[in-house]
């Protein structure tokens, strides 16, 4: 048996040539800038990690004279941007014997300014029924009126009338309330008196009387 070998035929100028990339290759610059971004991308991910900061926030409303307690405080990651200090930060812990010395919203990181001893709180949170339909809230500044126990006036002709007992204060917080001491709507405003008016406030219910929040102009 005869056996035939074929063998390829080679024709000249045919040679396949494989070309170097160019660095005009629009591709190899492409790559390039992916390659750049990938590096520049990581780069500022640990930067921004390392410039973070935790620092607590208040998880509830806190009105002044309020002690700060874990329970009422979370964990935030903010940017560090040289101004952390003015925060109060985890790494420190809660500060030991230091009250709220203004309103601090639920949510709202908590400042190293709003904080400091019980003696330099100078407002009392004093309870107050919410009139029905207000829409009184938290942060509203009212006037504090006293409402006589009855209608009558003190010769038994004349209707006794409201008296302003205290003037644009702020309300801390507007809490649900079922109580009796509630009004209609069901709400207790915990309202800021000063602390050299209380005593006024407090005389008012005394009395057998009430008292009553009425919203500011403007709030």
């Amino acid at each position: 048996m005869t056996t035939t070998e074929t063998r390829p035929t080679w024709h000249e100028g045919t040679t396949t040539r494989v070309r170097r990339p160019s660095w005009r290759d629009p591709r190899l610059g492409v790559g390039l800038l992916l390659v750049a971004a990938s590096v520049a991308l990581g780069t500022w991910a640990v930067q921004a990690a390392d410039e973070s900061v935790a620092v607590y926030a208040a998880t509830d409303d806190l009105a002044p004279g309020d002690r700060l307690d874990a329970d009422d405080l979370t964990v935030r990651q903010i940017r560090w941007d040289g101004e952390g200090g003015t925060y109060l930060l985890a790494e420190d812990g809660v500060p030991d014997d230091v009250v709220v010395t203004r309103p601090v919203g639920a949510g709202e990181l908590v400042p190293s300014s709003a904080t400091g001893p019980a003696d330099a709180v100078d407002t009392r949170p004093v309870a107050m029924p919410v009139p029905a339909g207000s829409g009184i809230g938290a942060g509203v500044h009212v006037d504090v009126w006293a409402v006589p126990p009855s209608s009558t006036g003190d010769d038994g002709d004349e209707a006794a009338v409201p008296e302003l007992v205290v003037e644009n204060v702020l309300v801390a917080s507007v809490t649900e309330d079922d109580t009796l001491f509630a009004s209609s709507s069901g709400q207790v405003a915990r309202v800021l008196v000063p602390a050299d008016q209380v005593g006024d406030v407090l005389a008012v219910t005394a009395a057998g009387g009430s008292t009553l929040i009425v919203e500011r102009p403007g709030g």
